[in-house]
This record gives structure tokens, C-alpha cells and sequence, in this order.
């Protein structure tokens, strides 16, 4: 699956995505960066939602740490068999993004349930 996202060595993210990692890890809800990014992109997948609004991204952590079995990217392939790798990880980042979001603004307003997350409801969009 190594050639799922191209050439691509890290996978990115944007200023907001890595303060809300960064503050939900400090309040002691996960303890990597790295768990809330997997977390974030399962859901965004799950539940078809994506940002990306013109944010400007940043190197965030190496791919093969992020994604070391290769589960996320046998999972794109799989949703996106035809696309190009570059795109493919653009449109992972994006779930990513919308996913961390999403995870942080229910934690924020008090309604973070990891019994419930992804399941069925009125998801929130920013």
C-alpha cells in the first residue's frame, strides 16, 4: 500500500487542526497527536465530511507513523480505486481536518461520547 499516497512522505495539516490536537491532548482526552489524527480522519470517512477551506497547511507527522499497518491507505484505495495518489491524500487530509474539527467542537460544548461518535446524529459543521 506504500504507493497509495504517491510520493508523499508526511501527511499535512493545518495551524487550526494542530492547535485543537494540541489542546484536546493537553486537557488529557488522548495522549498522541497522532491518535486524534487517525481518529479525526475515521470519521470524517465515516460520516463523508471534509474541510479544507482554503487553510494552508503545514508538515504535521511522517505517513508510516501515522498509518503504520497501512489500514488508512488500503481504506482509500478502496473508497477511491481510480484517483491519483496526490489527490487521494488531499482528499484524506480533508477528512482529516473536518474530523478534528468535529471532535474538538464536541468536546468544547461538552458533548464528546465516544460510545456515540460517528454513529447516527446531526453532525456538526464548521
Amino acid at each position: 500500500m506504500s504507493d497509495a499516497f504517491g510520493d508523499a512522505r508526511v501527511i499535512p495539516a493545518s495551524k487550526q487542526a494542530k492547535e485543537q490536537m494540541n489542546q484536546l491532548k493537553a486537557k488529557g482526552i488522548f495522549q498522541e497527536l497522532g491518535d486524534i489524527w487517525r481518529l479525526g480522519a475515521a470519521l470524517g470517512i465515516t460520516l463523508g465530511q471534509t474541510s479544507m477551506d482554503g487553510k494552508e497547511m503545514d508538515t504535521f507527522q511522517n505517513i508510516n507513523s501515522l498509518d503504520p499497518d497501512g489500514i488508512i491507505a488500503a481504506v482509500m484505495v478502496g473508497l477511491y480505486p481510480n484517483s491519483e495518489p496526490k489527490d487521494r491524500l488531499s482528499l484524506l487530509v480533508a477528512y482529516a481536518e473536518w474530523g478534528i474539527n468535529e471532535i474538538y467542537h464536541k468536546d468544547e460544548i461538552g458533548t464528546l461520547d465516544f460510545a456515540k461518535l460517528g454513529l447516527a446524529e446531526e453532525s456538526i459543521s464548521t
